[in-house]
């Protein structure tokens, strides 16, 4: 508020809480009425400080005081908590100084004057003394009110900042983030702080930047300024009937006078937030990886407790080191911690990944440090890590009717740890019968290798065909488990009287011929049986004269001729 402007005293009381400005003007003072001369009604100059806009504003309290020099910020009807705001917002869409010339009058002085006996009949059931001047162009403004209705409440401009107050440590790290919310583009001012766009500050916005509505804020303190924060401002238009309420900002004074806008005018939107310096110091964390399994642990996360000097709610704080950190000592500071704070390192996130295992509990030292202002205290943790492993083992099955009639057999593991001590080949025997065939296990293999497995021999030869099965071409050991594979073969025997034809199954791949027939002798001598038996059995049948020749293209049995 910055001055009074058109209007002039009147005379009048102050109605009962019975008494209800909305049966009407009343043609006599209400029983139990309280006089209550005014010694101004009119409107009251209000400008913005900074920008040097100004507007015109009704008292709608007219029993709390103000003056010249009290601060106001825009507010809500519900806010305000003042009755009957509908139909003193439709007093002033009609009358002055919306419409100047309303109502008729004899000067601005006594139309200001009777608008805001008006408003006072609604806000704080004030009725003028009969004998005042002013009462007649009242009681029109009133019932030409009553007769029309209640406006609605205007749209206010949207600007916000949230929160609007934020403890800030005095060592100068981030706080946010503020959120900023509105209907339009504002412009930004700081005192005592720098405003940051980002939660890692790395991008400053200086005064006079523009801020959109959605953005999020982080500041921090960079001086001893009291008060200190940022504000932002924007340019809008405000409608007659908006209130503006005391902002409480004045030392001093609690409570001040409710306005009103009179007309629509051109102003200035703030919002903003405060910061609220505290003493603070910081800790630093020296977090070591060692061990063989160093540099392939996962993500560890260190959680500093501390716990206030005079005791209350513990604050936490987390430092994060990388996976994949390398062998050595990786330093992380926290700080905004207040000053008298006792504070304790847990290393709530190991890194253990499947990949390694810590060989033991981290290692802290001191168990807890101390905050001291604007000073870091240091502490120490050490992890070590084994490095993760896993077994193999595979099973070789024999299976079929051609079972025992099989060579040799030939298992390659292959494992990409990168020094290729954990490869191994495995050999069946040569007719090995049917069974389950559990190999060496392969014990220590690195968590994460990869291990190929693949059959180069399946034991097949001219006795019998084999059908490969295996349960996994490829493993990747797992921390602490067994990987089992299982390699299975299914042996047919091959029919020693099918012809040689691609086409048809079982032929034997390596017959004498083509368009030959392999006998039962052959299969014996190709499957490792003695061929003698079958080779006398033919010179007896030559020595008593009895021989048969077979063609590939008969098509019936011949008799043999009988010699004798």
């Amino acid at each position: 508020m910055t001055s009074l402007a058109n209007g002039t005293a009147v005379d009048g009381f102050a109605a009962p809480d019975t008494f209800d400005p909305l049966t009407g003007y009343p043609a006599t003072v209400p029983a139990e009425s309280t006089p209550e001369p005014a010694s101004f009604a009119g409107t009251i100059g209000i400008t913005d400080p900074v920008s040097g806009q100004s507007a015109l504003a009704y008292c709608i309290d007219l029993f709390t005081d103000t003056q010249v020099g009290v601060h106001y910020a825009l507010g809500s009807w519900d806010a305000s908590n003042v009755a009957n705001l509908g139909y003193v917002g439709y007093v002033l869409e009609n009358y002055f100084p919306t419409v100047p010339t309303a109502p008729a009058a004899a000067s601005d002085d006594v139309r200001a004057a009777a608008v805001q006996a008006a408003i006072w009949f609604f806000s704080d059931r004030y009725v003028l003394d009969p004998a005042s001047p002013v009462r007649p162009l009242t009681e029109a403004i009133v019932a030409d009110a009553l007769a029309n209705g209640p406006a609605v409440e205007p749209a206010a401009p949207q600007l916000d900042v949230s929160p609007d107050v934020l403890p800030a440590p005095s060592t100068g790290e981030l706080v946010g983030p503020f959120q900023v919310t509105g209907d339009g583009p504002a412009t930004l001012r700081s005192v005592g702080v720098e405003v940051y766009s980002d939660p890692d500050g790395t991008t400053v916005l200086p005064d006079g930047a523009t801020v959109a509505p959605g953005t999020s804020l982080w500041s921090r303190s960079v001086s001893a300024t009291t008060p200190q924060g940022f504000v932002l401002e924007r340019a809008v238009t405000v409608v007659q009937s908006s209130v503006y309420l005391y902002d409480g900002s004045n030392p001093g004074r609690t409570a001040a006078q409710k306005l009103v806008l009179a007309q629509t005018s051109d102003l200035v939107r703030r919002a903003g937030a405060l910061l609220e310096p505290y003493p603070a110091g910081s800790v630093t964390i020296d977090k070591t990886v060692a061990g063989t399994g160093a540099g392939l642990q996962g993500e560890v996360v260190l959680t500093l407790s501390c716990t206030p000097a005079g005791g209350g709610p513990i604050s936490t704080y987390q430092a994060t080191i990388e996976a994949g950190a390398a062998a050595g000592t990786n330093s992380r500071t926290i700080g905004g911690i207040p000053a008298g704070a006792s504070c304790a390192v847990e290393e709530t996130t190991d890194g253990d990944n499947g990949l390694v295992t810590p060989s033991s509990p981290p290692v802290v030292v001191p168990s807890t440090v101390t905050i001291a202002q604007g000073a870091t205290a240091s502490v120490a943790v050490t992890n070590t890590y084994d490095r993760a492993v896993g077994s193999l083992q595979v099973t070789k099955t024999i299976a079929g009717a051609g079972a025992g009639l099989q060579g040799i057999i030939v298992i390659d593991v292959d494992c990409a740890e990168g020094t290729g001590g954990y490869d191994r080949t495995y050999t069946i025997d040569r007719a090995s019968p049917a069974g389950a065939y559990a190999q060496a296990v392969v014990a220590g293999i690195p968590a994460g290798t990869v291990c190929e497995i693949s059959e180069t021999d399946a034991g097949g030869n001219g006795a019998v065909v084999a059908e490969t099965q295996v349960s996994a071409d490829t493993v990747t050991l797992v921390e602490g488990l067994a990987s089992a594979v299982a390699v299975t073969n299914t042996y047919s025997v091959v029919d020693p009287r099918v012809p040689d034809d691609p086409t048809v199954p079982n032929g034997p791949a390596d017959r004498a011929g083509s368009g030959t027939v392999r006998f039962a002798s052959d299969v014996l001598a190709a499957s490792g049986a003695d061929p003698v038996p079958g080779l006398r059995t033919a010179l007896m049948l030559l020595a008593s004269g009895v021989a048969c020749v077979l063609t590939a293209h008969m098509t019936r049995a011949r008799t043999c001729p009988v010699r004798g």
